[in-house]
């Protein structure tokens, strides 16, 4: 089937139905799946699954709603995924709602993946005032959203490079470590080191028992 128009008043029911472009004034339930290139009017829709490029109906309901485009008054769906926009004009009802731009009145949604919302002022709106009112919102969305600047002639500076895990740290010299330490503390204690050539054996005092004194060897 080609293309399909049901006209104001007037009720159709299929267990499934695929179409080029369909037109419902009437209402239409399909108990499983829908899949339509365009799907617009101003009737009722009850689905299963609706697959579609372009929706605009007045009222939509389906278990699970695919499109790149969706405009309607009302919709109730457990999820829908519009991958370019939707615009919902009077009540948005649906558990997961994910599009990149998403435009709706009163709502209850579970869960929004969206990269720009706008939310409108509940009151009647044609489905041409809804998508024209969503333009201007998104254009004006581009216009005052500040863009991130490439930063240009930024300072240079040089990471130093952490040591390695494979290699092995300069064994700590202890010796070193004590006699800093040392020196240290006589400096401000008010002594000073003085370095004497010789061994400590050579430098060591000799006791003078005669005079009972130490004699220090000449500096």
């Amino acid at each position: 089937m080609k293309n399909l128009y049901i006209p104001k008043g007037q009720a159709l029911n299929y267990d499934t139905l695929e179409t080029e472009h369909l037109v419902v004034n009437g209402i239409l339930n399909v108990a499983h799946g829908l899949k339509a290139r365009t799907i617009s009017g101003d009737g009722l829709v009850l689905a299963g699954t609706v697959s579609a490029d372009d929706i605009r109906v007045r009222e939509l309901e389906a278990a699970s709603v695919y499109c790149l485009r969706l405009a309607a008054k009302r919709v109730q769906a457990a999820e829908v995924f519009a991958s370019e926009s939707a615009a919902v004009s009077c009540y948005l009802c649906a558990d997961y709602v994910s599009a990149d731009r998403l435009t709706v009145a009163l709502h209850e949604v579970g869960k929004i993946d969206a990269r720009e919302v706008a939310v409108l002022t509940p009151k009647e709106r044609s489905l041409f005032r809804l998508l024209l009112a969503s333009a201007l919102r998104s254009l004006w969305a581009s216009m005052t959203t500040p863009r991130e600047r490439e930063v240009l002639d930024a300072e240079y500076r040089q990471v130093q490079e952490e040591p390695s895990a494979g290699k092995t740290e300069d064994p700590r010299d202890e010796e070193l470590e004590r006699i800093i330490s040392i020196f240290k503390l006589l400096r401000n204690s008010g002594y000073t080191l003085k370095v004497i050539p010789g061994t400590p054996e050579d430098n060591a005092p000799a006791f003078n028992f005669l005079a009972e004194r130490a004699n220090l060897p000449a500096a």
